[in-house]
């Protein structure tokens, strides 16, 4: 009798109420917070309905997870876990345990390997594993390597251009910022991000990618992307901590000041790096970026990310079924 599967989806986390911002806060920053910083983020929080959607709709993409892949004959159960909040990847490896489970098939929600996340989420899920009655934990590749992945944003680039109104837009590409000493030579993030902007550029029928340095179309700006074209394109970060030293750039922020000052009248935001909606979408890009734009005189247009779109759920499930 062939032994049921379980796999295990990471994340992140969030919090799932506004008082549950504080304790998120600090499982994350692994201390407690100073009050006026945890009633901030709470203010954030409110603005974008009071609390996080990631962990509902993780949980979403779980269930449509396990369903599609029954459906196809196996003997799965699908479960999320989080690495900052509840379910825990913790209680997720325990659940999947408790029903039948004892090999493991885990695969990453953050579709870029970085160590703040998917090494982070590999740690605590093995150490999990580790208490279990776990035979076996096996790893689905990055999700940003699929195909589907690529074509969802590429042709959600494409359609935010044809619909914004605008006679110059530039086109910014973004990922969450990450101080340059996580990031090492070795690290696949930046080069995983310029891969995948690249793909989607050429989706969108824009120009293939090279290094722009303080070219005089966007003085200051160094980035990946291409100044020529039909629409000018580059990668930028957003999101940056409050922790001090250097963080990947450019910033979304700069970008805008200096396309703003360059000419052009738009700008077209697709947040490459995150495949689930959360406070960097909902707050950093939809209420400051926009209202960043609104005050230099841009059109402003944010593409939607994957969430719990059936096209995502068969992302994971490329990955994910050559394990099984």
């Amino acid at each position: 009798m062939n032994e049921r599967i379980g796999v295990l989806l990471t994340a992140f986390g969030g919090p799932d109420s506004l008082e549950s911002v504080g304790p998120f806060m600090a499982r994350f920053m692994g201390r407690e917070p100073a009050p006026a910083v945890v009633a901030a983020a709470q203010e954030k929080y409110r603005a974008i309905g009071g609390a996080s959607p990631l962990p509902g709709v993780a949980a979403a993409i779980a269930m449509s997870l396990e369903r599609h892949l029954r459906d196809r004959g196996h003997d799965v159960v699908v479960r999320a876990g989080m690495r900052y909040w509840e379910p825990s990847i913790d209680s997720a490896v325990g659940t999947l345990v408790a029903e039948g489970a004892r090999r493991i098939v885990m695969a990453s929600l953050s579709a870029f390997e970085s160590r703040v996340t998917c090494e982070a989420f590999r740690v605590a899920a093995h150490d999990a594993a580790g208490e279990a009655e776990i035979v076996e934990m096996c790893e689905a590749p990055s999700l940003h390597r699929s195909a589907r992945y690529r074509d969802f944003f590429g042709h959600a680039c494409a359609h935010a251009l044809e619909n914004i109104v605008a006679a110059r837009p530039l086109v910014v590409m973004t990922a969450h910022s990450l101080p340059l000493d996580d990031v090492d030579e070795d690290d696949p993030y930046s080069g995983g991000l310029r891969e995948v902007a690249d793909a989607v550029a050429a989706i969108a029928g824009l120009t293939e990618g090279v290094d722009v340095a303080d070219d005089e179309r966007l003085p200051g700006v160094d980035a990946f992307g291409a100044l020529d074209g039909p629409v000018p394109w580059l990668l930028a970060f957003q999101s940056k901590g409050f922790r001090g030293g250097e963080w990947l750039g450019p910033d979304l922020a700069h970008v805008m000041e200096v396309a703003g000052r360059t000419g052009h009248d738009g700008v077209v935001v697709v947040p490459i790096g995150f495949a689930i909606d959360h406070m960097e979408t909902l707050w950093d890009l939809d209420t400051d970026a926009a209202e960043r734009a609104a005050s230099l005189g841009l059109a402003f247009v944010r593409t939607r990310v994957p969430n719990d779109d059936d096209s995502f759920v068969e992302v994971l499930m490329e990955a994910v079924e050559p394990l099984l």
